[in-house]
C-alpha cells in the first residue's frame, strides 16, 4: 500500500507458490487475522459493506474491538509505506511475503515482543509508521488475546507455518531472518 491510500500490486522475487506458506496451516486467528487485513482495500476506500462485513466477522469470532485497530494499521501502512506493500485478495490461499511479516509482527506483539514487531514493520514501514504500526496491532493482538485467540503455536511466539518462509533468508531487509 502506498501512495494516498491505494494498494498496488507488486512484483516481489521470492519462493515459488508452491513454497509460500499456506492458509490453511496457520491458526484460526491467524487466518482471520489475514482475511481482515485482506480487506484493506475496502476500509482505505471507505466501502461501508467491508465495514459492516468485517464488523460482522469479528463480532461472530468475539474480537469486534479490534476492527478499530485493525483499520487504524491498514491506514497507517498506507501512509507509510516505504516501498510497496503487497495484500493479496482475500479467497487467495497462500500467504505472500509481506502478509507473513504482518502477521509475524502481530504474534510478536500478543507475545510481548514489542521491539520484534517494531523491527519486522521496519522492514516495509518507515520507523514512525512503524510504531504507530506496532500499537494498532497491539491493539488487535490484545483483542485476540482476551478471547483465547493467538496466533503463535509455538513458546516463543513463532507461527510454524512461516518458518520455512522465514528461515530461507533475509525477505525484504539484511538480517531479517534472524529477527523472526
Amino acid at each position: 500500500m502506498q501512495e494516498d491510500g491505494e494498494i498496488r500490486v507488486a512484483a516481489v522475487a521470492g519462493p515459488p507458490p508452491e513454497q509460500e506458506p499456506a492458509l490453511s496451516d496457520l491458526r484460526f486467528a491467524g487466518q482471520l487475522a489475514l482475511w481482515a487485513l485482506r480487506q484493506g482495500r475496502g476500509l482505505l476506500a471507505g466501502d461501508a459493506a467491508t465495514r459492516r462485513l468485517l464488523a460482522e466477522a469479528l463480532a461472530v469470532a468475539e474480537v469486534p474491538r479490534a476492527l478499530d485497530p485493525l483499520e487504524t494499521f491498514v491506514r497507517v501502512v498506507a501512509a507509510g509505506a516505504c516501498r510497496p506493500v503487497e495484500l493479496r485478495m482475500p479467497a487467495t490461499r497462500r500467504l505472500g511475503r509481506d502478509e507473513a511479516l504482518i502477521l509475524r509482527a502481530l504474534a510478536a506483539c500478543q507475545s510481548g515482543q514489542a521491539d520484534l514487531a517494531q523491527g519486522l514493520l521496519e522492514a516495509m514501514l518507515a520507523p514512525a509508521a512503524a510504531r504507530a504500526g506496532m500499537a494498532a496491532l497491539s491493539a488487535v493482538g490484545q483483542a485476540f488475546a482476551l478471547q483465547g485467540l493467538r496466533l503463535a503455536d509455538t513458546t516463543c511466539g513463532r507461527l510454524r507455518a512461516l518458518e520455512p518462509l522465514f528461515g530461507r533468508g533475509p525477505l525484504t531487509a539484511p538480517g531479517l531472518a534472524r529477527l523472526h
